[in-house]
């Protein structure tokens, strides 16, 4: 014979005490609660009063009464109970407790984040970037600008030979609205070139120090410029801040997302696929402009060693997690472009 009553938690609206209870059928349109030290206080409720908020994850059904009391059921809500949409939850709570259900649930999440990470995000940065007004884009660019200019100092190039590059450049590299181009002391930054949202391109004077020519600088300058044809800076920008919106929703920490974009523009590092893909806008530059590609190689070569990183055709773990192309990837690729492209 079917049992009819349910052992449960109730608690009575009064206090907080929770008190040991006795749910049971009192029709088909009411339960009767007993509670109290010997069950001897009764009420009547019927399934119109009552909202079920649990029955989902590790949490035991449970009940809402318009009078303020609860109830918490100890197992999965009897058949006999007539709340509405118990069936639906009930079922699912089963489900939960399956464990291969729990495993194909871990593994569809990890999937799904790792779809979203690898190519949602990206995806959305691309199109955001493509489509963000140039007001936009020259706002966060000067903020940007004004970022690394007080991280820097005055050039100490002479105000000719910047003069000269700003007109080799302009003249071999520039395509469409031409960069503003800014001569800056790196101090901290060293040998560097920064690709900047408001069409500005930023050259250390460590760099311009190390370069042996000026072919090699100008694919220096051709690849900055194939950074901000395609956005790239923006594009790293959005896609660091999705990731940041993914670890708000995990751990809800905002963290002012929004107002660090700018210095996030700067900080990030652009991804494997965004240099290759601004070396290979710089080669087509050069290329046209009947610039020996292997100048491009031979910067690299000696940027990598300035830095201190080892350019070595070994593969590594960290290879495989850095954000960047390995360096002899890249002078790889140079060196295979060379033949198909020959300058005269």
């Amino acid at each position: 014979m079917m049992n009819h009553f349910a052992e449960a938690v109730f608690y009575d609206g009064v206090s907080a005490k929770p008190q040991l209870a006795q749910i049971s059928k009192y029709d088909e349109k009411r339960v009767l609660v007993k509670y109290g030290l010997q069950l001897d206080t009764q009420r009547v409720y019927s399934y119109d009063e009552m909202t079920l908020i649990g029955a989902l994850g590790s949490i035991k059904p449970i009940v809402e009464l318009k009078d303020d009391s609860r109830i918490e059921f100890k197992d999965v809500l009897p058949d006999w109970f007539n709340l509405a949409r118990k069936d639906q939850y009930h079922t699912i709570w089963k489900l939960e407790r399956k464990p291969s259900l729990i495993l194909f649930s871990v593994l569809f999440v990890a999937l799904l984040v790792f779809s979203v990470v690898k190519w949602g995000i990206p995806a959305a940065s691309y199109q955001v970037a493509q489509h963000l007004p140039a007001k936009t884009m020259h706002s966060w660019g000067d903020q940007a600008e004004k970022y690394v200019l007080d991280m820097t100092q005055p050039s100490a190039l002479p105000q000719a030979r910047q003069q000269e590059l700003k007109q080799k450049y302009l003249h071999m590299i520039a395509g469409g609205p031409p960069a503003k181009l800014i001569f800056r002391a790196g101090g901290q930054i060293g040998a560097n070139a920064l690709a900047i949202p408001n069409n500005t391109i930023i050259v250390t004077d460590e760099l311009v120090k190390l370069a042996k020519n000026d072919q090699e600088l100008l694919g220096v300058l051709a690849h900055e410029q194939g950074h901000l044809v395609e956005r790239h800076s923006m594009q790293q920008a959005l896609s660091s801040l999705g990731f940041s919106v993914i670890a708000l929703m995990i751990t809800g920490d905002s963290s002012d997302l929004i107002t660090t974009l700018p210095a996030t523009v700067i900080g990030a590092s652009y991804s494997r696929d965004f240099e290759s893909d601004a070396d290979l806008y710089a080669l087509k530059m050069m290329d046209q402009q009947h610039i020996s590609t292997i100048h491009f190689a031979n910067f690299l070569q000696r940027l990598a060693a300035d830095s201190g990183e080892e350019v070595s055709n070994k593969r590594s773990l960290l290879d495989f997690l850095s954000s960047h192309p390995a360096t002899h990837d890249r002078i790889e690729a140079v060196t295979k472009y060379q033949p198909q492209h020959p300058a005269p």
